[in-house]
């Protein structure tokens, strides 16, 4: 077959097997428990209105499921990525069988609405009505979902039952279904679009949170190969998480459970539960024993696994063109046998500096001492306030319950782990005061 001969035109790793590097934490910015507590704290009637509204429907019963966030399964797949040219598309490699995750698998998952193809009329101001929407939030763009929430909680209160409703919106599209940071400034395009709620049921969502995902994934790549404590993700990642337990089956087992084994027509995020615990040493030894005979599933779609590849409806305009994943699909329609396929990795540039003189000898004494510190300021500020290190250094300030969903049932655990500790999957919502 022509075809085996072709391995340096696929993608490749971006680490080598086996060298895949481990985190504390993951500072996930899709703050679901954090902020369904909050709303039924804070807004409590108005919340049960807006669980009324089919648009996010899929969120409200993956929370009331209680499948847990597994910061390992995300991390273990981030470093198991194929590096292509591909701007709104991602790659894996699991057991050395591709695994793609598009908006296609992204829709599948989530049930957002991926229509890529979705014209919205243009939005507009709303009219100024001398209330908080007017005087606080679009003179003051600098405003976010955090200070409404430790400023301005009495006030909310006393708006109209309109702009309250509003506001449950906001915190759901910001905080749980594009996953980004509480405490970033709100976007005035999201203010708007909760100004008409038309709009709300009509916009793409899973398109901007897929996309807002895929960037904060690329923006993390390079910093995964400094082996950090812990780094902040951006978008849905409970939607990547899913994607995984979805495409490889016995991974799904090792996470949580399904309701229903026969479910179809329907966003496959509603059919989970669990408490997602996983360590790294389950991972690798899952990966390690899955067969060519194990089932694992390049694409999924709403209809099926490996029913639909592609589709125009999940379509890009600005999304270019890769030779090297036009050959690895070619190589899965034909059923390639990748088991004993070798993926290049890309290789670390390596530098080394001559040494002449003692006094250089001690400044690169000194230089290897100081390794291990950050690169940034000490008031450098990321995700949740604080740097990449500062949030890994909380890893223990929280309990389990804190990562997964109300209802999370306890995970299956391997047979072979029997005995070995098994330590808490932080995929970090970090602990409220």
């Amino acid at each position: 077959m022509a075809i085996l001969g072709m391995s340096e035109e696929l993608p490749k790793r971006l680490f080598k097997p086996g060298e895949e590097t481990e985190v504390h934490q993951i500072n996930n910015n899709c703050k679901m428990v954090r902020y369904f507590k909050r709303l039924m704290e804070w807004l409590p009637k108005e919340l049960e209105t807006v669980k009324k509204d089919p648009v996010f429907a899929q969120i409200f019963k993956l929370f009331d499921n209680g499948l847990g966030f597994s910061a390992r399964v995300i991390h273990g797949f981030l470093c198991r990525e194929l590096l292509t040219y591909k701007d709104h598309e991602l790659w894996f490699v699991f057991a050395r069988r591709p695994l793609r995750f598009s908006l296609l698998e992204f829709h599948a998952v989530t049930g957002l609405q991926c229509d890529t193809s979705l014209s919205l009329k243009e939005l507009v101001d709303w009219d100024d009505d001398g209330g908080f929407w007017s005087l606080v939030i679009r003179t003051n763009k600098g405003i976010s979902i955090f200070e409404l929430w430790e400023h301005h909680r009495a006030a909310v209160k006393k708006w109209s039952n309109a702009d309250r409703i509003r506001l449950v919106y906001l915190c759901i599209i910001v905080c749980m279904v594009c996953g980004r940071d509480e405490k970033a400034p709100i976007p005035i395009k999201y203010v708007k679009l909760v100004m008409d709620l038309e709009q709300v049921r009509n916009y793409p969502w899973g398109v901007a949170s897929f996309d807002l995902l895929c960037e904060s994934i690329a923006e993390k790549r390079d910093k995964l190969k400094e082996n950090p404590k812990s780094y902040v993700l951006d978008g849905f990642t409970y939607g990547l998480q899913i994607w995984a337990m979805e495409a490889i089956p016995k991974l799904g087992k090792l996470c949580g459970r399904k309701l229903n084994k026969s479910f179809k027509n329907g966003p496959r995020c509603v059919n989970w539960m669990g408490a997602a615990k996983i360590s790294y040493e389950e991972l690798n030894k899952l990966e390690n024993i899955l067969t060519p005979k194990d089932d694992i599933y390049p694409y999924i779609s709403w209809t099926g696994n490996y029913t639909v590849c592609e589709s125009l409806q999940f379509s890009r305009r600005d999304e270019v063109e890769d030779d090297r994943v036009k050959l690895l699909m070619q190589m899965i329609m034909k059923q390639f046998d990748f088991s004993g396929h070798n993926w290049e990795y890309e290789e670390t540039p390596v530098f080394s500096f001559g040494v002449d003189n003692k006094e250089g000898e001690k400044e690169k004494v000194a230089t290897h001492e100081g390794e291990g510190g950050s690169d940034e300021e000490p008031n450098d500020k990321d995700g949740e306030g604080g740097s990449d290190e500062a949030a890994g250094s909380n890893e223990a300030s929280g309990s389990d319950e804190e990562f997964q969903t109300p209802k999370g049932s306890a995970t299956i655990r391997a047979k072979d782990t029997k005995g070995k500790k098994r330590l808490p999957d932080r995929g970090m919502e970090k602990k409220e005061a």
